[in-house]
C-alpha cells in the first residue's frame, strides 16, 4: 500500500489576504525608502508611494491583530507561540535551513515552529516601524531616541526577516512536499500519511 496525499485548508481567505497584503506593503515600503535615503532625484515621487504603502500596512496589520484575537485555529495569535511539543521540530527545522534542503524536512500542521516567534517580531518590528513613521516628520526625539535612526534599524531588521522569510519559504517549496507557496494562494496544504497510519485510518472509518 502506497501512502496518500491529503489536501487541507490551512489558510482561511482573510488571512491570505492579510499576509499578502502584509507582503506587498512590505516590499513596496522597503524599496521606496531606500529611493528616499539614497536616491535624491527619485525621493519625492518614493516619498508618496511610501505613504501609500503605510496606508495598506496599516490595514493589513490592524487585520491580522483582528484575527489574531477573534480569528479562529491558525488566524489566531496564540498559534504562533511554541508549544514544548514542537521543540523537535523546530530543531529539525533549523537543521533543514542550515544544510540548505539536505536534512529532512519536518512535518507541521500550520505555522513552521522555527518561524512562530520570528513571526512575533516582524509584526511587533512592523508596528514600530508605522509608528516610528508616523512621528518623526513633527516629533523626531522623543525620551532621548532620534526616531529617524530607530526607524531605519527597524527597516533593517524587517528588510532581514523579509530575506530570511523568502530563503526558508522557497527552499520548504523546491526541498518540502507540502506546496507552501501555492498553499498562501489556495489556501490548501499537502500532507503525506504513511501507509500505516492510511490504513488505520481507513479502518476506523
Amino acid at each position: 500500500m502506497t501512502e496518500q496525499i491529503r489536501r487541507i485548508l490551512v489558510w482561511s481567505g482573510r488571512l491570505r489576504l492579510a499576509h499578502w497584503a502584509l507582503a506587498v506593503a512590505t516590499l513596496v515600503l522597503l524599496a521606496t525608502g531606500w529611493l528616499i535615503g539614497n536616491a535624491p532625484t527619485q525621493a519625492e515621487a518614493a516619498i508618496e508611494i511610501h505613504y501609500l504603502a503605510a496606508s495598506l500596512l496599516i490595514f493589513a496589520l490592524a487585520l491580522r491583530l483582528y484575527l489574531g484575537l477573534f480569528g479562529q485555529g491558525a488566524e489566531r495569535l496564540a498559534h504562533l507561540l511554541p508549544r514544548g511539543a514542537e521543540l523537535a521540530a523546530l530543531r529539525a527545522s533549523l537543521v533543514f535551513y542550515l544544510s540548505l534542503g539536505r536534512a529532512a524536512a519536518p512535518n507541521w500542521f500550520a505555522h513552521n515552529p522555527l518561524w512562530k516567534p520570528l513571526y512575533l517580531v516582524l509584526f511587533l518590528a512592523l508596528s514600530l516601524a508605522v509608528l516610528t513613521g508616523w512621528l518623526m516628520p513633527e516629533t523626531p526625539l522623543v525620551g532621548g531616541l532620534y526616531l529617524p535612526a530607530v526607524h531605519r534599524w527597524l527597516a533593517h531588521l524587517i528588510g532581514l526577516l523579509t530575506a530570511a522569510h523568502l530563503f526558508s519559504v522557497i527552499l520548504q517549496d523546491v526541498k518540502g512536499r507540502s506546496g507552501d507557496i501555492s498553499a498562501m494562494f489556495s489556501g490548501y496544504r499537502l500532507f503525506y500519511v504513511p501507509p500505516a497510519t492510511a490504513a488505520s485510518s481507513s479502518a476506523r472509518i
